[in-house]
This record gives C-alpha cells, structure tokens and sequence, in this order.
C-alpha cells in the first residue's frame, strides 16, 4: 500500500524576532501528517490549544485558525467543554467515497464519449489564483502539485474542460503517458480507496477558472463549474474543475445519491 504520509518542516518566523513563530499552515500540516501516521486515531481527542501552542511556541489563535480549518473541512469536530477528536475515517466502510466514472455516465445513455489530453503543467499556472490548489489540498508548497488538462467530448462534442492538481508525490502512477491511453477519471475509481469526496458547484466566467481557451469561449461567458476534492486516507490528494460548455445543461433526475449526471444540451 502507498504510503501518503510526508514529514512536515513548519515555517517559521523571521530571524532575530525573540522567538519562534509558526503558521498555522505549517501547524495545520504537521496535525494531518498526525492523523495519517495513527498518532491521532479516528475519534480520538487530540491535544487543546494550549497544549499545541506550547509545542510549537506560537499564539492560541494560530493554533486556532489551524483546527478550524480542519474542522471545516470535516477533519475533526470541535465541541464546546468536549475537546477536540479526529472524525476523519470514522464512517462504515461500505459507506465510504465511490467516485463516478464520467464516460459510464455518458455511455450507459448510448452516447459516444472521447477525451483528449492536452499535458501537465507545474502548478501555479495563470490565470489559477497560486494559492487556491495547494489550500484545497492542505499543502504550503505548490510545487508539490501539478496540474492535468484534459478536454471531454460527448458524441464528437466538446462539452467539459477539466484541470485537476496531484499531490505528484503520493500519486507518481499519474504518468502522461497513462493519461493518453485512460482518463484520470476512470484510473482514480478503480485504482484508489477514496475515503471521502467533497463537492462544490457554482456559476463561474469562463475567464475565472481559466477555461476559457480550453473551451474556445469569450473569457465572461458563464459557465457550470464542478469542483471535487478527492481523499485518500487522511490526505486531500487530488483537486479537480470541471468547466462545463456554455450550453451544457444538468440532468438530476436520476442522481438520488447526489452524483450529477452529465451531457451537453443539444445533439448534432
């Protein structure tokens, strides 16, 4: 089994200023590689601000920022007069992520679907805001990252364009000359034991998430944006935007279980 877990050096503050001081990025990333070695086992509680905050000589509120944002993310639950545990990895095992393949939703409505990949890129990559993919994937450094773009057609019709950032590290199978033969997609879902999957959708330009060239659309035309975190473990590994086509519409009618169903608007 891959081993995800990464040793974490915490930034530190400027030189001379009398003492130690960390981010609470840096303290955020040594309290995850924590949960993924078992120091912090699923419900458990871990140590209280205090206690961080002697550990790593920085305030309570840079300690505080750091556990929020892990809880935010569903990392852990913070209860008043409680504490603090780890909630990641607590559901059932037949409960935990599946990740849809795209192409069997397009498929199993008789539609032809094809992709084309366009390469890798080091992250960040303009116009992408350079701190949104490593945020979403807890990492300080983005030259941990590299981002995959890849464009998805429908019967002959490009209808999505999709950039999505590895953890290159953890996911070193991820290979070009892999993603040229199979889509990340379709390779993630039945090769990796995804222990949770987070999912945003909103109205976005074109120009915003940069998808604008892939799509061969004005930079203000509006778009249907999906955006998934992939987990593996107790790590974000992967962080995907799905651009869809100006015309691309969503069918829900047979998504109970959430997944969104794809396809574009009109046929040729």
């Amino acid at each position: 089994m891959t081993n995800f877990t990464r040793s974490v050096a915490i930034p530190m503050g400027p030189a001379g200023s009398g003492r130690s001081v960390v981010t609470w990025a840096g303290i955020r990333g040594v309290i995850m590689d924590r949960i993924s070695n078992g120091t912090y086992p699923p419900g458990t509680l871990i140590p209280t601000e205090q206690q961080f905050a002697a550990e790593f000589g920085s305030a309570r509120a840079t300690v505080n920022r750091a556990l929020t944002s892990l809880a935010e993310r569903g990392v852990l639950e913070r209860r008043r007069r409680v504490g603090t545990r780890v909630v990641l990895g607590l559901e059932p095992e037949p409960e935990r992520a599946s990740l849809p393949v795209i192409r069997d939703m397009i498929e199993e409505r008789g539609w032809r679907f094809d992709f084309r990949y366009l390469g890798s890129l080091p992250c960040p990559v303009p116009p992408q805001a350079p701190g949104e993919p490593a945020e979403r994937l807890f990492r300080s450094d983005p030259a941990d990252l590299r981002e995959l773009r890849t464009l998805l057609y429908c019967d002959g019709r490009l209808f999505c364009a999709e950039r999505r950032w590895i953890d290159s590290a953890a996911l070193p199978q991820l290979t070009d000359d892999l993603l040229r033969t199979v889509t990340a997609n379709e390779w993630l879902a039945h090769n990796t034991a995804l222990t949770l999957i987070e999912r945003l959708v909103s109205a976005r330009a074109a120009g915003e998430v940069g998808a604008d060239q892939m799509l061969r659309c004005l930079p203000e035309a509006p778009l249907l944006v999906q955006e998934t975190t992939l987990w593996v473990g107790a790590r974000p590994l992967i962080w995907t935007q799905h651009s869809f086509a100006p015309e691309f519409r969503m069918d829900l009618s047979r998504a109970g279980d959430g997944v969104t169903l794809a396809a574009p608007a009109r046929r040729g």
